[in-house]
């Protein structure tokens, strides 16, 4: 570990539950957060005190990608010429079928037009009264992407903000990761992310990982958020959808290093799936991903990673299997096991390290 290991460790908390004596909240089947528990997991300390910057957009781009153009050539192109201030990249609505892998130390950021200004620039368009004003207002008020989308989007550079854009990764009958994040203090906002397996993979370094995802469509149907970073998702729709399956689906693989204390927040979110999967109760909220460990037996707790998540102040809908709504760990099979004894340690690496406080809907 770095020397900043200490800012990754959440102490043993000894508390008193006088509403249950011996328990705390919640099942071994559902773990469940105390108040006073709560308050350590929360925006702020996922984050370790960072803020993420507002995305603001400039009038004026540094650069301009069109439909034919490459996006990896213009990020190339920007990196190279960068200096200590900030880049913008906009990209302008189209289908771009390429990689996209952005590395170096310039700050950079890729957004798509903002839907009003592309297509109503200065009310010359529609305007109120018009005969299709009432299609364009309705338009004009939706939230999520109108903008371009791409196979695969890597990100490795540190500061890196996107903005507004949709990622696809098409692959059905594999893995298809949309985004992968290895930079550090990454802000994606107004994002849709959209695959089946693995959609986001949220940080596979050893080195921190802070990453705040904010008012973000996300789908897939297995393990579709995984990875090790310290991530937030903050007031995201996050869905699971029957393009290749409709038995079973898994949201959540977080892949924490053992002697980190956070892994995936998850807040003020909807969890919700398609009609194949609403009202089905086959779906798991997560699994621990275990990579590199082939068999329970070979799970070394304080050693081996150990997912960690929480899930807060959250609707879920009806479609969780409640009879196990978390499941074995992806790579090694280990079962799911939870603390629910009186004094627990939130870090004890013997058990999984995933909980849910204040959800509402069907499935909370």
């Amino acid at each position: 570990m770095h020397m900043n290991e200490k800012l990754y460790l959440v102490f043993s908390l000894l508390l008193i539950n006088k509403a249950t004596g011996s328990q705390y909240p919640g099942t071994e089947q559902r773990p469940v957060l105390s108040d006073a528990e709560a308050t350590l997991f929360t925006k702020e300390t996922y984050l370790l005190g960072w803020s993420p910057e507002e995305i603001i957009i400039p009038d004026e781009p540094d650069y301009v990608v069109k439909p034919g153009d490459s996006i990896q050539k213009v990020v190339n192109e920007a990196v190279e010429a960068a200096s200590e201030e900030r880049v913008y990249i906009r990209i302008d609505p189209g289908i771009y079928r390429e990689t996209v892998y952005v590395s170096g130390k310039a700050l950079l950021t890729i957004y798509a037009p903002d839907y009003v200004n592309l297509v109503n620039p200065n009310g010359s368009r529609y305007r109120e009264g018009d005969p299709a004003w009432e299609i364009y207002h309705k338009c004009s008020k939706k939230s999520g992407s109108l903008g371009s989308c791409c196979a695969v989007f890597w990100i490795a550079s540190d500061g890196f903000q996107l903005n507004k854009l949709t990622v696809q990764n098409t692959a059905v009958d594999a893995q298809g990761v949309a985004l992968k994040v290895d930079g550090n203090k990454i802000h994606l906002m107004g994002n849709n992310f959209l695959s089946a397996q693995d959609t986001l993979y949220m940080g596979s370094s050893a080195d921190p990982q802070l990453i705040y995802v904010h008012k973000c469509y996300i789908e897939g149907d297995t393990d579709f958020i995984c990875g090790q970073g310290a991530t937030v998702f903050d007031m995201c729709e996050i869905k699971v959808v029957s393009i290749r399956r409709k038995d079973t689906g898994v949201i959540f693989a977080p892949n924490t290093p053992a002697k980190r204390s956070f892994g995936f927040l998850v807040v003020n979110s909807t969890l919700t799936g398609d009609e194949a999967f609403l009202e089905s109760n086959k779906v798991h909220l997560a699994r621990a991903w275990d990579t590199g460990i082939k068999s329970a037996e070979d799970y070394s707790p304080g050693v081996s990673p150990n997912g960690q998540l929480v899930i807060r102040d959250t609707r879920i809908d009806n479609m969780i299997d409640t009879k196990a709504p978390y499941t074995l760990a992806a790579s090694s099979s280990r079962p799911f096991l939870s603390n629910i004894n009186f004094n627990r340690d939130l870090n004890d690496n013997l058990y999984n390290r995933m909980w849910e406080y204040n959800n509402y809907g069907d499935d909370a």
